[in-house]
């Protein structure tokens, strides 16, 4: 009768043990929120303390000269769309420490040297080359190739009907889309903002 007696007892407590299990575990309350505003108040800031560097680097060189003025140098054919947006006619190659304001639209292909600051976003028809330590505060699209260098900062999304190259460090706020190959190097960032 104890065999008995401890086979049942065994038997009941094989049976509840998942039970008792359930009811002493910690409950799992929901799944929890992923706080997307601390990080986007930190990118933000550190996209703004960026600019602001690179403002305070150019401020005395040839960013000084507005848009207009360079490309009427460089006798490049270009029409204003508006208040924000340039549209230059064949290629155009921006020299380093470069400053623009409006948005770009290029019917050629578009370089662009280290340092160089674009407020707006930048399409071109051609290949766009993006040099070391620019930032890009709009999005990138190239109907050709988009090849970006070291340290770039692109606050859009780049988008290239042809191939794209990322080099080392490059942050992109929004994603990559291209038709052709992705080359990325290490420490890219996309983190959308």
């Amino acid at each position: 009768t104890l065999l008995l007696s401890i086979v049942a007892l065994s038997f009941v407590v094989f049976l509840f043990v998942p039970s008792f299990t359930e009811i002493l575990r910690p409950k799992d309350r929901k799944p929890r929120k992923i706080l997307k505003a601390p990080l986007r108040k930190m990118m933000r800031h550190e996209l703004k303390s960026v600019i602001n560097e690179k403002s305070d680097l150019v401020s005395d060189s040839i960013a000084s000269k507005n848009l207009e003025g360079f490309l009427k140098e460089k006798n490049v054919k270009f029409h204003t769309i508006g208040n924000s947006t340039v549209r230059i006619l064949g290629n155009i190659a921006f020299p380093p420490n470069f400053q623009v304001w409006d948005n770009i639209v290029v019917e050629g292909s578009l370089t662009a040297g280290d340092y160089c600051i674009f407020h707006g976003s930048v399409k071109a028809k051609g290949d766009i080359i993006i040099g070391n330590w620019v930032v890009l505060n709009g999005n990138l699209i190239s109907k050709g190739n988009i090849d970006v260098k070291d340290e770039v900062v692109i606050s859009g999304l780049i988008h290239s009907e042809g191939s794209v190259r990322l080099g080392e460090n490059v942050f992109i706020g929004l994603s990559v889309v291209a038709d052709g190959d992705v080359e990325i190097h290490e420490n890219l960032s996309l983190i959308h903002i």
